[in-house]
């Protein structure tokens, strides 16, 4: 529906339209989830907050900020939906990407989103997200803390809480992989020692209480294990280690809001 009613693509297009951009975005940053369509799935509009965070950038003149926009779909779902695009920031480490969402969603010439290509942990004033600290209303990172170790999901949440405006209320939403005993894991193939490391609901809320201590600002979290976030077979049986991780790996949503 968003490519059909928001980007103007024939329905008998759609399928080449998306696997050609695949390629693009797979040029750019070879990640297994482009490999498998992923960046066609919406994640923001299902959590409860939506309507919420729908309100608060239509009726409030909100700040939005995608950490990790990939593509930028759920930007894109956003100004459908009737947000503002100008007041709506994305950002990830691969500028390549913003080029390839421009062309997934054919609006190069009407968003008036701001893309800015950073690194989290770049802590410095000459940081390319330094413009935007404390400025942030709402800010979304979907299958992004996952990535790191435990220590380095603690340097990225610092980050960023200091994107967040210092009134009551702004907020972080995300969802991620999970599971239900907390711990570092490798991923499936991986022979070079990383580990990256796993939340559930309870060792989430105390990572971000840590946080929050440790710059002086009270957070209230949400967190909750869900139910497999992929469906790509009725079992992991016969499937190979990483297709096997994705069916039964669990998902953790979660929302973070100043106190």
């Amino acid at each position: 529906r968003l490519l059909r009613e928001y980007s103007g693509i024939p329905d008998d297009k759609i399928d080449a339209h998306v696997e050609a951009i695949r390629t693009e975005a797979f040029n750019v940053s070879p990640y297994p989830c482009i490999g498998m369509f992923q960046f066609l799935n919406l994640h923001l509009n299902t959590a409860p907050v939506y309507s919420e965070v729908l309100d608060r950038l239509k009726s409030k003149n909100k700040k939005f900020l995608d950490l990790g926009c990939c593509l930028g779909q759920e930007i894109s779902q956003l100004v459908f939906d009737g947000a503002p695009s100008e007041n709506m920031y994305g950002s990830d480490l691969h500028r390549g990407f913003f080029d390839v969402g421009y062309e997934l969603f054919q609006d190069r010439d009407a968003l008036r989103t701001t893309f800015i290509a950073a690194d989290i942990f770049d802590s410095s004033d000459m940081s390319t997200l330094a413009a935007l600290r404390g400025k942030m209303d709402i800010i979304y990172t979907g299958a992004f803390f996952h990535l790191w170790s435990l220590e380095e999901q603690e340097r990225a949440a610092t980050q960023v809480l200091r994107l967040l405006t210092p009134r009551p209320g702004s907020m972080i939403i995300g969802r991620q992989t999970g599971n239900d005993e907390a711990g570092p894991f490798s991923r499936a193939g991986d022979t070079s020692g990383r580990t990256h490391y796993r939340h559930n609901a309870e060792s989430w809320t105390e990572l971000w209480n840590r946080v929050g201590e440790v710059i002086g600002v009270k957070l209230v979290v949400e967190a909750e294990l869900s139910a497999p976030e992929y469906t790509l077979s009725a079992s992991a049986e016969g499937q190979s280690p990483e297709i096997q991780r994705k069916i039964t790996d669990k998902g953790l949503r979660f929302v973070v809001r100043r106190a």
